[in-house]
């Protein structure tokens, strides 16, 4: 028995050998999915308590692959991504300021990819990816206020855009990455939102897993 399974491993390792070479070669489509966690601290809250409470959302999409000379590749993506955050800000009156928040979005990182192919079917790299995203809904309430569907445009900066760096590794034709996105705009519309969430940008992990064909 130990010997059957013995050849049939070696047999999927000879197997996956071409199939990744050729993944280093032209142009690949892909499809990904994977988890976000994000969460809304500012700066000045670092290292308070509840500053790293995060929500845990998820994102999937499309990966389109081009490779560049050199181990360098091109591989924009088109996700949709759930971010929010949660937590509590105490009560007035009696009355618990609780606060939660789920946005879903459309997102567009422009991956730039470095790395080493090793053994010919492992390839590990490093990525910076800026991106851009357009919010697409937002629901919850923030220290009372309601955010729901009907007013959240009052509310909140439709328009996203950030940079992300990580690192990853292609398996055969699977690819496992992790990166820390971070919004450069802030969530909520100055002119709206109150002096304390102004400033507030989402930040967070990105943990996901890519399929090429």
């Amino acid at each position: 028995m130990k010997k059957i399974f013995s050849i049939l491993a070696l047999a999927m390792l000879l197997a996956a050998v071409p199939a990744h070479a050729q993944l280093d070669k032209g142009f690949h489509l892909g499809v990904k999915a994977g988890l976000n966690f994000s969460n809304m601290s500012a700066p000045e809250e670092a290292f308070e308590e509840g500053f790293l409470k995060t929500y845990t959302g998820f994102n999937a999409g499309l990966v389109f692959n081009f490779n560049l000379p050199l181990g360098f590749e091109f591989a924009p993506e088109l996700l949709y991504v759930q971010s929010g955050f949660k937590g509590d800000a105490g009560e007035m009156f009696g009355v618990p300021l609780t606060t939660k928040y789920t946005s879903g979005s459309i997102r567009v990182p422009l991956n730039v990819r470095w790395g080493i192919s090793l053994f010919d079917f492992i390839k590990p790299y490093v990525v910076v990816s800026p991106y851009v995203g357009a919010v697409l809904f937002g629901k919850g309430s923030v220290l009372g206020v309601d955010m729901s569907a009907d007013n959240y445009k009052d509310y909140i900066s439709r328009f996203q855009y950030g940079i992300g760096v990580g690192a990853g590794v292609y398996v055969w034709r699977f690819q496992v990455s992790f990166k820390w996105n971070w919004d450069l705009n802030p969530i909520y519309k100055k002119d709206k939102a109150a002096t304390i969430l102004e400033d507030n940008k989402f930040n967070g992990g990105e943990l996901s897993l890519a399929f090429f064909f």
